[in-house]
């Protein structure tokens, strides 16, 4: 384990590529797929030159952007509504826009934002073929499905129908997150792609903050240093489950872990549950050779099951505090220096822990388990997905400034926002570059992961983070028949979409 762990963060160090290999009869003896969580070198040297030269003579190339939380993140990505801002990330992105403007003779425009879905007032335009719009921003949690209604053209096709854009678009550049893409192929179809042009990308990942003075008052003298628990493979639900009791403080004399003590963990039990299941090993579906999906969330999974029961121990233990979907809560307890750890997600940072006094730092999700051999790391289900319009009349040029916005993205916003916003010295290194670079190299999705929330899926998505009790797999038995017929209705659905455009 020691050994596999350093050599993990030796790649990342050095800029290579680590090939971590999920261990099926280890973990999880449902089918899975052999990941390859890192598609090449994210320190590769790529430039907006290595694409081709195109005059695309002025042409503006129109975003039509779906919000979430009403936290701006998504309209943030493409364009700041404020020009004059001086925010860092505001004119990384500014740059970033003037660079590819100016390399293609286009123009890079926001001609709708949505506060919220791709509402039905959008999609009956989409329909009726409104041409407008060249690339949607949809959001993944409920926009999803739209790729079944035809209105998303399917990137797989691009050098068929259009030759002139070979080169246009390469999905297996090392800035796109391979996994993720591949989780959201339909069938056969490339229909939508993220990736750290969207910063709830970037800031996305679920994630544990810790406070560096509690940790080190009450923690560090029986552990370690908290890093080299991550990178000795020992950081899991069971290290943490054990750490709690240790770092409880009965504050208000209640005799019961409540909000008014010190907490070992302020732990919203929200979508962070659907994260920790995958940090924890829970693959949702396989993908097999032949295009078809199985899901492997039912009762048979026991990686599942062990990770529901785990995680019911660590919220019944003292010092864990369940904050339900309350996260701006948990996130201010945190900040408040009244708590030594806090679930969450990386964005957050810039939201709650601005202002906080004690230095803290990140960690990933934990793992099941120490024999747990690979750490899985997901991003939050806001993400933006990006499709080009099917009624585009300039398919082609969407697709090239698409692929160049996210190359850029990747190598001069991210950063920005990491030191600027997250407020850690990414670009120096260090130990929480450290792990945001693990959790990037671990980023992991599946079909019926991204699927979860349409609503053929039948309510999958909120399900696990209702159902963390000592009677889960009673619970997930009377379900799971649901999910398997969503899941072949989606596929019934893919199938017509093949056949349609043949």
């Amino acid at each position: 384990m020691r050994k596999k762990l350093t050599a993990l963060f030796l790649c990342l160090s050095m800029g290579l590529t680590p090939v971590l290999l999920a261990s099926c009869a280890a973990e999880n003896d449902q089918p899975r797929e052999t990941v390859n969580l890192q598609n090449g070198d994210p320190n590769a040297e790529y430039n907006l030159t290595d694409l081709p030269k195109v005059d695309m003579g002025g042409t503006t190339i129109g975003f039509c952007i779906a919000e979430t939380d009403g936290d701006g993140f998504h309209l943030r990505s493409i364009r700041s509504d404020d020009e004059e801002s001086e925010d860092t990330v505001d004119i990384a992105v500014r740059e970033r826009n003037a660079k590819i403007e100016a390399y293609f003779n286009c123009f890079i425009e926001v001609v709708d934002y949505i506060p919220g879905g791709l509402n039905k007032t959008i999609q009956s335009q989409l329909l009726a073929g409104v041409p407008e719009y060249d690339i949607l921003g949809a959001r993944q949690y409920d926009d999803v499905q739209l790729a079944l209604r035809g209105i998303v053209y399917d990137l797989s096709k691009l050098e068929a129908d259009y030759p002139e854009a070979a080169g246009y678009m390469n999905l297996d550049a090392p800035y796109w997150p391979q996994t993720y893409n591949d989780g959201l192929q339909v069938g056969n179809g490339r229909y939508w792609v993220t990736g750290d042009l969207c910063l709830r990308y970037s800031g996305g990942y679920y994630c544990y903050f810790v406070n560096h003075t509690l940790y080190n008052e009450l923690l560090m003298d029986d552990y370690g240093n908290v890093y080299d628990l991550v990178r000795t493979g020992k950081w899991s639900l069971d290290l943490l489950t054990q750490m709690s009791s240790a770092c409880w403080e009965d504050t208000d004399g209640d005799d019961k872990t409540s909000t008014g003590d010190r907490l070992a963990i302020a732990q919203p039990v929200h979508d962070n549950t659907n994260g920790l299941a995958v940090s924890s090993g829970v693959m949702f579906s396989y993908r097999h050779p032949d295009g078809s999906i199985e899901l492997t969330f039912h009762t048979g999974n026991n990686q599942l099951i062990s990770f529901m029961e785990k995680f019911y121990n660590l919220l019944s233990t003292q010092g864990v505090h369940d904050y339900g979907d309350n996260m701006p809560g948990a996130l201010m307890k945190f900040a408040a220096s009244e708590a030594v750890f806090a679930g969450g997600r990386l964005n957050q940072a810039e939201l709650y822990l601005q202002e906080m006094e004690d230095n803290y730092g990140i960690l990933p999700n934990p793992k099941l388990n120490e024999a747990q051999t690979t750490y899985y790391s997901s991003i939050h289900d806001g993400v933006s997905l990006y499709g080009i319009n099917n009624a585009s009349e300039q398919i082609p040029y969407a697709a090239l400034v698409l692929e160049a916005m996210e190359m850029e993205s990747r190598k001069t916003v991210r950063p920005v926002y990491f030191d600027s916003a997250v407020k850690i010295k990414y670009s120096r290194g260090g130990d929480d570059a450290d792990m945001i670079n693990l959790m990037d190299s671990t980023a992991y999705s599946d079909f019926v992961y991204v699927w979860q929330f349409s609503k053929e899926m039948n309510g999958m998505g909120g399900w696990l983070r209702n159902n963390i009790s000592a009677k889960g797999s009673t619970a997930l038995r009377r379900v799971q028949d649901s999910w398997r017929t969503g899941l072949t209705e989606i596929m019934t659905g893919i199938e017509k979409l093949e056949n349609a455009s043949e």
